[in-house]
């Protein structure tokens, strides 16, 4: 990544941010914050499950929100200060409004408009965190796809209120959606204005406007092969749980002008289907936790796509055998635009026989756990090799390039064999330092139920480098319960379900130590982790086993 791309990077971004500081200053806001009331009538569906118990804990006061449990004591969520930005961004996306849609309770339902207007008293006028461009996006869906709940019941006054609200919010995102630089969010913008478009009662001029502009920033956001160029599997769930709804009523009122965009929608489909584990949760990989799997079944039930076998997808290798499934991380680091939360899990992988998590990564950081969140994307944090814990990506450390993660030497290769259902990847991350490539192979066999690994380091450059000692790690899955035979280089390792594997290696030393894995209902759970060590010189040779024994 060169200096200038950099440069220009933060140039661009921050002259947006300025941009838009400047139309939502009340010297300017009032531009836009005194658009007239529209109609918006109920066109949104929602497929994603609801909960009855979130109801009654919120009822309660408790607000489980992205992995974090806040208690309010019977006040308002939205008069509670909170450090915790994934519960923050959640609280105000209203995501949860579905909860309460399928409920008959006129209690329940009350309750549920309540807090929206509740949220209109206190954050009705422009506030910076509020109307963040990605939440205020979710919120304005989340509303629509409310609307049957949010006006049964309510008094003339309070849907008007609702009205006006989504009216200004709808304006806001229209006048603001030029100056956002973060592709991901002005995509989530522009499925929130095709969204706003359709439920208007009356059908605006702008619909094909913003439809053929969704179409192009579908173009943009995503790869060849369907998956966000961001390559985190959340963001994918994200925009599916958006976009499908606002697609269906596109294709119900204007057939022909759904057909590209539900073209791209099947490519995210089969993107998605190949980075989930027979867990039925994605990847824990580049940001993506925990994701409930109830979620991620509604979202596959919006699709014919199925299952498939042993392929490449975006920079990640997927090895399928049986009910046996690894996907592994060649480390490609996103585009600089799409890299602000990518994660440095060069040659990591995640392996899971059938519903049984064997291996896999921490995950991102929890609430609460926000200024350690470069720990969780550092490469020791997933199952991958490292030589003296040095990063396989620098994370973060410019004031131009923010926070983004960017490559450390030559980009990484991977390669599938499908004849021996083999995956080789290569990372020259550690070249410039130790003089030093690490290559990874790895062979699913034995109906998914055997994972056979090799991590050699080669030489590469012209000269050599300093010595350095190599560690590869194997995060294991919550709740394992390890035994290790004394004087042999065998690990007996007991799941919850009562499954029994073996892992066994040779050419390195191994210990074992604490490590944690994200959750979305405890933020972290605590687990475990193998680690094997030694000297890292060119042609050493390290081969590893797991294989299930009953």
């Amino acid at each position: 990544m060169g200096v200038f791309e950099v440069l220009r990077f933060g140039l661009k971004r921050g002259g947006m941010g300025i941009a838009d500081r400047c139309v939502t200053n009340p010297l300017f806001s009032w531009t836009w914050s005194g658009a007239g009331e529209i109609r918006f009538v109920p066109r949104l569906a929602e497929f994603r499950p609801a909960d009855s118990q979130t109801i009654v804990e919120m009822m309660e006061g408790k607000y489980l929100l992205s992995g974090r449990m806040v208690e309010t004591g019977g006040t308002s969520p939205f008069a509670v200060e909170s450090d915790f930005d994934d519960w923050f961004a959640d609280l105000h996306g209203f995501g949860w409004l579905r909860h309460f849609s399928a409920v008959t309770d006129p209690g329940q339902r009350a309750f549920a408009r309540t807090l929206v207007l509740d949220w209109i008293a206190r954050f009705g006028a422009f506030e910076a965190e509020a109307w963040d461009l990605f939440i205020t996006a979710r919120r304005v869906l989340n509303w629509l796809k409310s609307l049957s709940l949010l006006f049964d019941g309510a008094t003339p006054d309070q849907s008007r209120a609702i009205l006006r609200s989504l009216s200004i919010q709808v304006q806001s995102l229209k006048v603001r959606a030029p100056l956002v630089y973060g592709p991901v969010t002005r995509l989530m913008v522009e499925i929130a204005l095709v969204g706003a478009a359709l439920s208007e009662s009356e059908e605006p001029k702008d619909l094909v406007a913003h439809v053929d502009g969704l179409g192009a920033l579908l173009a943009t956001v995503l790869g060849d092969d369907g998956l966000v160029k961001n390559r985190n599997p959340f963001t994918q769930i994200q925009i599916l749980s958006e976009i499908i709804p606002v697609n269906q009523a596109l294709g119900q009122r204007h057939g022909h002008m759904s057909a590209a965009i539900g073209l791209r929608i099947e490519a995210m489909h089969r993107a998605l289907e190949k980075l989930v584990l027979g867990t039925r949760e994605p990847v824990y990989a580049n940001g993506c936790g925990q994701v409930p799997v109830e979620l991620v079944l509604a979202i596959t039930a919006q699709s014919g796509v199925r299952s498939s076998g042993s392929s490449l997808c975006g920079g990640y290798g997927i090895l399928v055998d049986g009910p046996g499934k690894l996907i592994a991380d060649c480390g490609l680091v996103p585009p600089l635009p799409f890299a602000r939360d990518a994660h440095a899990g060069g040659l990591s992988f995640e392996y899971a026989s059938g519903s049984t998590l064997v291996v896999g990564n921490c995950g991102p950081a929890p609430a609460g756990l926000s200024d350690s969140g470069n720990l969780f994307r550092h490469t020791s944090a997933h199952s991958a090799p490292t030589i003296d814990d040095m990063s396989s990506a620098r994370i973060g450390g410019g004031s131009m390039a923010g926070n983004a993660l960017r490559r450390r030497g030559p980009e990484p290769l991977m390669s599938l064999d499908e004849a021996e259902n083999t995956l080789e990847l290569k990372t020259g991350a550690y070249r410039d330092r130790y003089g030093l490539d690490i290559v990874r192979r790895l062979t699913l066999m034995g109906g998914g139920q055997t994972l056979v690994g090799q991590d050699r380091f080669v030489a590469a450059g012209n000269r050599s480098r300093q010595q350095g000692a190599f560690t590869i790690r194997f995060h294991l899955a919550p709740g394992v319960a390890l035994e290790r035979s004394s004087g042999e280089a065998f690990f007996r390792l007991t799941y919850r379900n009562g499954e029994v594997w073996a892992f066994l290696w040779e050419g390195a030393e191994a210990d074992i130590d604490d490590s944690v894995r994200h959750s979305a209902y405890f933020g972290l759970n605590r687990t475990r982790q193998i680690v094997l060590h030694g000297p890292a010189r060119s042609d050493t040779d390290i081969a590893w086993v797991f294989t299930r024994q009953s």
